[in-house]
């Protein structure tokens, strides 16, 4: 029988502050989208530095509101990372464009910007750069890159709120930059996402397609695009509005235990090699994800299952491989040249990290991933 978890995967961080503008926003009788969504919007925008936020459903509905915004459709090619959740993949193919799957960087995990240029023909729209489990992907070459053929550049910035490549912030360096506030990231809102820009017709655009594809003047409503309902309400933006006021605490408690658990697992040296900082990142290590090497003894998959049911520890693997998945088959006839994503999708291990993780709890982790060490 499965053991109860003791140390969970992931827990979101909420408080007195969320329950009380909740209430406010009950009181109100506004609960749809209104002004509390605005403001959150609004201050969104400021903490990133950008012109425009455009709160959605979700990040996935936030990408997809990008890909129609920038009139991306079928018989374009879209260049993103072969590893990665299939929702940066799913909105392309929603869209009736062409993913074409990339290898990654066995370090960082995000897409191999040498292996971009390659990928561009004549049908080439954009290049989605994926800032996978809270650390940049290397913008520099792949904004080089964009600029040269002329194509957009679409920003997955689901994990990587308060991230910065270089000194700025992930999401603000190409066309549009889509967040995501599910449970598991750092700042949550249950369910919701934004979209960020500096393109005022972007913006505007993307603001109309997210209701309905409705522009409203004189008070009138004119239906402009076939568009869709991706409005967040009050209630999820008052949630968010708070969070976004313990962001950089929430950040700073983040690194302070990836510290500890680097420290740790390179201290005992038992075949799980801990994630990477580039020199030029400031990680902020959405999921705190590893690598379980040859030397470790037992099987990734096996490794989890173990954790769970004998000491009671969640864990997770790290993400996809899309051109694994059967959604994604006929799209993986280069497979050959995905190595390091198949093998990443299958040796990388997410370990618990959540803002109230304790050292007492941490420390029981990574015993308990040394007792399975085959050397034990």
């Amino acid at each position: 029988m499965q053991s109860r978890v003791k140390i969970p995967l992931t827990k979101p961080y909420t408080g007195k502050e969320e329950i009380e503008k909740i209430k406010q926003v009950l009181g109100s009788g506004h609960l749809t989208q209104g002004p509390v969504v605005k403001e959150f919007e609004e201050q969104f925008s400021k903490y990133l530095g950008v012109k425009h936020a455009v709160a959605t459903t979700s990040c996935t509905s936030a990408l997809l509101l990008t890909l129609i915004a920038l009139d991306i459709k079928a018989g374009d090619e879209v260049i993103l990372p072969d590893f990665t959740f299939p929702a940066t993949g799913n909105v392309i193919c929603n869209v009736g464009a062409k993913p074409i799957l990339l290898d990654v960087d066995r370090s960082t995990y995000n897409i191999d910007v040498n292996k971009i240029e390659k990928a561009i023909t004549k049908k080439t729209s954009a290049i989605i750069g994926v800032h996978l489990f809270g650390h940049p992907a290397d913008m520099s070459p792949l904004i080089e890159i964009a600029e040269k053929y002329g194509l957009h550049i679409i920003e997955d910035a689901a994990c990587s709120l308060g991230a910065l490549y270089k000194g700025k912030q992930t999401g603000t360096f190409g066309d549009v930059g889509c967040f995501s506030f599910h449970p598991r990231k750092i700042l949550t809102t249950g369910e919701g996402g934004m979209l960020v820009t500096n393109n005022l017709e972007i913006a505007e655009k993307a603001t109309m397609i997210r209701d309905h594809g409705r522009r409203i003047r004189d008070g009138k409503s004119q239906f402009i695009y076939f568009g869709y309902n991706f409005r967040m309400s009050d209630i999820l933006a008052a949630i968010g509005l708070m969070q976004l006021r313990k962001l950089s605490d929430m950040i700073n408690r983040r690194r302070k235990l990836a510290g500890i658990y680097n420290g740790m697992l390179t201290e005992r040296d038992i075949g799980i090699a801990p994630p990477v900082e580039a020199s030029w990142a400031k990680h902020v290590f959405q999921s705190y994800v590893t690598y379980v090497t040859d030397n470790y003894g037992i099987r990734r998959d096996v490794c989890i299952k173990k954790l769970r049911d004998r000491f009671g520890v969640e864990t997770q693997i790290g993400t996809y491989a899309l051109h694994l998945q059967p959604a994604f088959k006929k799209y993986s006839r280069n497979a050959v040249s995905l190595n390091r994503s198949r093998e990443l999708y299958e040796r990388t291990l997410t370990l618990p990290l959540y803002h109230e993780l304790t050292l007492e709890k941490q420390r029981y982790v990574i015993d308990a991933l040394e007792q399975l060490h085959f050397k034990k």
